[in-house]
């Protein structure tokens, strides 16, 4: 049909705690006719039009990139999955789904306990060095353009330290959850 759109930009940020959702919601693009082509570093997903799809996405935070990540990738494509793009570490995958069920990349709770793990991990390390940077800021004083008193760069490294806290929080809580399960499957 004329002045159909045949692809379209979705910004979406991705939160760590909710990377099955956000493969659920990639699955349902797929099946309205939305074929995820390309993955934006700063939240952004490109998709293009296509026939509908079963398609199961996942998503994976994979080795940095000082890593022989060769190894890593040829894992997944020996089992059938396409990798679609990349943001940060997370990488993203998929397959087509057999049946009607979504095959999953991990199997076992507790590799999905790891990869949390590896999350935050990453995520204190950040938080670490921001509040080193914090921390000689206001020893230092205040000398900086200010916003309330206080400099824009210390209020930023404030608020995203919140942000990383309340992500490892939510993780935490996501592997208290996998190990609860975990449990009653035993």
């Amino acid at each position: 049909m004329r002045g159909e759109k045949t692809t379209k930009r979705v910004f979406r940020m991705l939160m760590p705690w909710n990377d099955e959702k956000e493969g659920r919601w990639l699955a349902e693009q797929e099946w309205s006719g939305w074929h995820l082509k390309a993955v934006k570093c700063f939240g952004g997903y490109v998709f293009e039009r296509a026939a509908p799809a079963e398609m199961a996405y996942r998503l994976d935070f994979g080795p940095s990139r000082f890593h022989d990540r060769s190894e890593y990738f040829g894992l997944f494509r020996d089992s059938g999955w396409e990798h679609v793009g990349t943001r940060g570490l997370w990488q993203y995958f998929r397959k087509a789904a057999v049946g009607g069920r979504a095959p999953e990349i991990y199997t076992d709770p507790q590799s999905r306990i790891a990869m949390y793990r590896r999350v935050i991990a990453i995520t204190g390390a950040m938080v670490a060095v921001m509040a080193s940077q914090v921390g000689s800021t206001v020893s230092r004083g205040v000398s900086h353009p200010t916003m309330a008193g206080l400099p824009i760069v210390l209020v930023i490294q404030v608020l995203l330290m919140a942000v990383f806290g309340y992500g490892t929080v939510r993780l935490i809580m996501v592997i208290s959850r996998l190990k609860r399960s975990q449990r009653k499957q035993a």
